[in-house]
């Protein structure tokens, strides 16, 4: 299990889609492992091991885009179900930025909130695991329509009911892939 947190640096770029922004952000991200799970192979968890392990911090670039509240209840979400939403969404979009970003998959991130400090609406953030930004998340700024039109169209293609590893579980999510809302997500 791990800690993370994403704060806004600057922001060199953006575009208003009605209730949707994106932006080309640079960001700090805090990394801080503070766990895991001893599980067995079925899967069951036997038990959590808390770690006191050093916060790591990565000045990168990301492409954000938050969403405004509004939207989201008019669109059926409600306030329980926003979190999984976003979290789905952000997996999601990570497993397809490699599509317009010609990138691996282990060579971004992402963080999602329903309240994020810096912008105080729900928040995605997709960002460039290397220092400085590697123009993974730039390049997923400038095609953002394309990237997030393929990324709704696989994840709707998914056969899965509630999300699988191919739509929108990520194998290396710190919070083990909950919540997750796949078709809150959809939305």
């Amino acid at each position: 299990r791990e800690v993370t947190e994403i704060c806004c640096t600057s922001i060199d770029e953006h575009r208003d889609h009605g209730p949707v922004t994106v932006a080309a952000v640079g960001v700090e991200v805090t990394h801080q492992v503070v766990g895991y799970l001893r599980r067995l192979p079925s899967g069951e968890i036997l038990d959590q091991i808390p770690l006191e392990m050093p916060e790591q911090t990565l000045a990168t670039r990301a492409v954000m885009y938050t969403v405004d509240p509004g939207l989201l209840s008019q669109i059926g979400l409600t306030a329980e179900r926003i979190p999984g939403a976003l979290h789905a969404a952000e997996h999601a979009a990570i497993g397809l930025l490699p599509l317009v970003a010609t990138c691996d998959r282990g060579d971004i991130g992402g963080v999602s909130t329903d309240l994020h400090p810096d912008t105080g609406l729900p928040t995605v953030f997709v960002y460039d695991g290397q220092p400085g930004g590697a123009g993974f998340a730039e390049r997923g700024y400038r095609r953002i329509s394309q990237w997030l039109e393929a990324t709704r169209d696989a994840v709707a293609a998914c056969e899965c009911v509630s999300g699988c590893p191919s739509c929108v579980y990520s194998p290396k999510c710190g919070n083990g892939n909950e919540p997750l809302d796949k078709a809150g997500a959809l939305r």
